[in-house]
């Protein structure tokens, strides 16, 4: 089977939408007040530049294409400052849109990628607070490409990092605390999950809860690597929890993880967080 694959991701940021934080926010007006304030838009710029785009702009292997999906209508300001920090990397696209549907306008991001005659895309999905490891692409094309002729060319199936380090903000007597902390979840995650099926096929990974990917889809877990550091925050739109194990690795054993797969110590890591 002649197998040529195309990575796209797709990374949020403060996406404007009818259809996005509708349950939190009676109108328009209100989503982007809260999305576009000053103190949140610093918060959200510090941790995307510091995790998640390093994590990208640090991949062993640059073969693949992110579209960054942004508001047509944020500030000026912070679109023009979005759009240097992407600037230099010729596989970065930043996408700004105008309010609609929210899954319709992932669905036009991904199909912005021309697949330039692959036979199948790799589609994977990233919030723009967290990170995948440094081999994060290289190690998802060498899973895509032997799993598909196992799966069947025409069928669609999801690659899940489930075995990452978390970086938890907490507020307590004793003032705020940061903990690092180890996880291998029993569920599919979110960050970096990616749907691998033929070119052509309709969905991609926002299309249904990560947490029930099993019931729509083939799922293939990997834990052979830490490969994901998810921030938890005041200004996290979800509400996160630990699905699985947690706290089974050292200090040491964190740092040298840290170090070996992501290129950080856990003090850089605590200071993604201002």
């Amino acid at each position: 089977m002649d197998i040529r694959l195309s990575i796209v991701g797709l990374v949020r940021f403060s996406v404007l939408t009818p259809t996005y934080y509708s349950e939190k926010f009676a109108t328009l007006a209100d989503t982007a007040a809260h999305l576009f304030a000053p103190d949140r838009m610093e918060l959200r710029f510090r941790v995307f530049e510091r995790l998640c785009l390093r994590s990208l702009l640090r991949q062993s292997d640059q073969g693949f294409h992110l579209i960054v999906l942004t508001a047509e209508d944020m500030p000026e300001p912070y679109l023009e400052r979005l759009s240097r920090l992407l600037e230099p990397a010729d596989n970065i696209t930043l996408m700004p849109v105008g309010p609609g549907v929210h899954y319709k306008m992932l669905k036009q991001g991904y199909n912005a990628v021309p697949t330039e005659g692959a036979t199948h895309r790799l589609m994977f999905r990233l919030d723009d607070d967290d990170a995948v490891d440094l081999d994060y692409i290289a190690r998802n094309r060498r899973l895509a490409t032997g799993m598909i002729p196992l799966q069947g060319e025409s069928t669609p199936f999801i690659l899940a990092n489930n075995r990452g380090i978390y970086l938890r903000r907490s507020e307590g007597p004793q003032g705020v605390q940061d903990e690092i902390f180890d996880a291998c979840e029993k569920a599919p995650l979110s960050v970096g999950a990616a749907l691998v099926a033929p070119v052509g096929y309709g969905g991609n990974p926002y299309r249904y809860n990560h947490r029930r990917y099993a019931q729509h889809w083939n799922v293939v877990s990997d834990i052979s690597t830490p490969g994901f550091l998810r921030t938890i925050h005041g200004d996290n739109k979800s509400r996160p929890a630990q699905m699985g194990i947690t706290h089974k690795m050292s200090e040491a054993e964190i740092a040298a993880a840290l170090d070996r797969h992501f290129a950080m110590t856990p003090d850089q890591l605590r200071a993604v967080l201002p």
